[in-house]
């Protein structure tokens, strides 16, 4: 049996966009880019309009051949709302990376 990880988002900047992660595994469930959508329980199209519409998420782009999709936010504050969104669920299920 493998060690609890609840999962814990956290936001930072990389040049001009703010990104937001939980980055305790990076190589592990906890890191793919589908996982908070599984936690909010949303179809990909809900996930995004959730981004966009929600948190003002710009540069959205996806990369079929590696399952890549990335975003990013203009502002620290979008970043944090956010994970403070995606993290309160997750805290309310529980929510195991494991």
């Amino acid at each position: 049996m493998g060690v609890l990880h609840l999962y814990q988002m956290t936001c930072w900047c990389n040049g001009k966009y703010w990104h937001c992660n939980d980055i305790k595994n990076m190589c592990g469930r906890s890191a793919k880019w589908y996982t908070p959508m599984r936690i909010l329980e949303l179809t990909v199209d809900e996930y995004v309009q959730l981004l966009v519409n929600k948190f003002n998420a710009k540069n959205l782009h996806y990369y079929a051949p590696t399952d890549y999709f990335s975003f990013g936010f203009e502002t620290e504050k979008e970043a944090k709302a956010f994970c403070n969104y995606v993290n309160k669920i997750a805290r309310q299920k529980n929510y195991n990376c494991q």
